[in-house]
């Protein structure tokens, strides 16, 4: 039975603990692929900022822009159409998030219990008893070229 590794996600939104046993962990920084997804999508955006304030993001942003308004069309008359009048969406029902006796607890019975004393790897999901707080990367021989 392997000992599975504790890592927090490394979004700062959401910093949620997991964990991964030694056949699955591979560098795994994010709890899942939502994670994932937000921490890539906000790190291209950074990038494209950054981009965006030397001299040849200025330049390519600015050729972008001409191109784009050379695609527009001028429109110099008015169109004998009548516009539709605006219509109204009647507001989605609201949802309660939570039932009304699971204010008491009784709903709630599995929420704050601890687990059985078995914890699950994220991806794969074994099981095992035991933890670990640091990759096994220190203790795995590394292949070496012979001489």
């Amino acid at each position: 039975m392997d000992a599975l590794r504790i890592v927090t996600c490394a979004r700062s939104a959401c910093r949620q603990l997991f964990f991964l046993c030694s056949h699955c962990d591979r560098g795994h920084r994010y709890c899942g692929p939502d994670c994932r997804d937000i921490a890539r999508r906000s790190c291209l955006r950074e990038a494209g900022r950054r981009y965006q304030t030397t001299r040849s993001g200025r330049h390519a942003h600015a050729e972008r822009q001409r191109r784009y308004r050379e695609r527009q069309q001028k429109v110099t008359h008015q169109t004998d159409e009548e516009v539709p009048v605006a219509a109204t969406v009647p507001p989605a029902p609201t949802e309660v998030a939570m039932p009304a006796e699971s204010s008491s607890g009784a709903a709630r019975e599995g929420c704050d219990a601890k687990p059985e004393g078995k914890y699950r790897c994220a991806w794969c999901e074994r099981e095992s008893r035991f933890l670990r707080h640091q990759t096994l990367a220190k203790y795995r021989p590394r292949w070496r070229r012979p001489p």
